[in-house]
């Protein structure tokens, strides 16, 4: 130590000697100046906005890439899912409802480009968004479709463990939502004293075959979504149309029609974040008949704590789901009830468990019976740990 001691002395007094001896270079009784210090790094642009309902949430990598950036992120869910069959029997299962790895290039403000992968049902989003003059945007790839509130939110900010009964009917049974290639144009209004956006696109039919028979049209979906937000609601708009053909067991020409609200509002330590939604159309698939359906849904969580990445959270939640098949006839509705309750760190890890309780009426369709594995009817209990990074 005395060595060391001695040594730091010397040095310091070194580096004091040198700092006091004047430039030659400079005139008599001038003091040097110090050097400039280097410029700081131009900071990253914020992300341009972004509700396609990617399910990584924001990445905590950054690389520079050219003139550019590369910010890589992913999520890790273990799941264990024990549920009871029509037969009274319990079964269980254990799951990875989520192995997903996500890179986004960030061109500035003007351009993005993300490819979303999850290890187990392979490639997720992929698309590339370009920014517009006048408030418009281009996204073109493999995105979701843009209806139904709670299937387009990320599940990243859902308190829900799984979506449910209407997951399971309109992406799985009616074939209205999830990923597909498309194209779709955006608008967001830069001289409104409201936040107001529309988007409008193209995406591939959901038919097995991805193939259409030209006499059946053009094998696309159209679908519009309109979104405003006062304060802290966001009131939304959708609707999507079916042609003949675009789905499998389907011949004549659906549609679909709905209306959403979301809130976030202060309470306490936290917030009571709130979705709800309402959904109307006509199909063939679920009754064979083309007969007008509804389904709405909706969910409330009190976060308490969390807000900044890391803080310490509480979420319990409830969700209530409808599904009436065709309106016009009896005893065919479904419902559901789910509560569960959310702890951990936020955005970087979280604990839920989820209870379910799904009950059918005695005509319901032999497509909704068929959904996960003759489920209709059915009490179920979910955990599961939720890891991102």
């Amino acid at each position: 130590m005395p060595a060391r001691g001695l040594l730091l002395t010397f040095l310091l007094f070194c580096a004091s000697a040198s700092a006091g001896q004047a430039d030659p270079s400079l005139p008599a009784g001038t003091t040097p100046s110090l050097p400039e210090p280097p410029p700081a790094a131009e900071p990253l642009p914020p992300p341009p906005g972004d509700d396609t309902g990617s399910d990584v949430p924001p990445p905590t990598v950054r690389l520079p890439a050219g003139s550019g950036v590369i910010e890589v992120g992913g999520r890790l869910s273990v799941r264990e899912t024990v549920d009871s069959r029509p037969d009274k029997v319990w079964s269980g299962r254990l799951s990875l409802p989520a192995t997903r790895l996500e890179a986004t290039y960030r061109f500035k403000k003007k351009l993005k480009a993300v490819v979303e992968f999850d290890v187990q049902d392979g490639l997720k989003d992929a698309y590339a968004w370009l920014d517009l003059p006048h408030g418009f945007a281009l996204r073109a790839g493999q995105f979701k479709v843009p209806l139904s509130l709670i299937e387009l939110e990320s599940s990243r900010w859902l308190p829900l463990v799984r979506r449910g009964l209407m997951r399971d009917v309109l992406r799985d049974a009616l074939v209205l939502t999830g990923r597909r290639p498309g194209a779709q144009l955006e608008w967001k209004c830069k001289d409104c004293a409201v936040d107001l956006k529309l988007r409008a696109g193209v995406w591939q039919t959901g038919h097995d075959t991805g193939k259409v028979d030209l006499s059946k049209g053009l094998g696309v979906v159209p679908a519009f979504r309109g979104t405003l937000t006062l304060g802290t609601v966001e009131l939304g708009a959708s609707a999507l149309l079916q042609p003949a053909g675009s789905i499998d067991g389907g011949s004549h020409t659906g549609w679909t029609a709905g209306l959403d609200v979301q809130h976030e509002l202060p309470v306490g330590l936290g917030a009571l974040r709130t979705w709800g939604e309402v959904l109307v159309g006509r199909t063939e698939v679920l009754t064979g008949l083309e007969g007008p359906f509804l389904t709405a849904r909706a969910l409330t969580g009190w976060r308490i704590g969390g807000g900044a990445r890391g803080a310490l959270f509480v979420e319990p939640f409830v969700m209530l789901s409808v599904l009436d098949p065709d309106r016009t006839l009896h005893q065919d509705r479904v419902w559901e009830g789910a509560a569960g309750l959310n702890v951990g760190q936020f955005r970087h890890w979280r604990l839920q468990a989820q209870a379910e309780v799904r009950e059918a009426g005695d005509a319901v369709p032999a497509v909704v019976t068929a959904l996960e594995d003759n489920l209709a009817s059915r009490k179920a209990v979910l955990l599961q740990m939720e890891v991102s990074f």
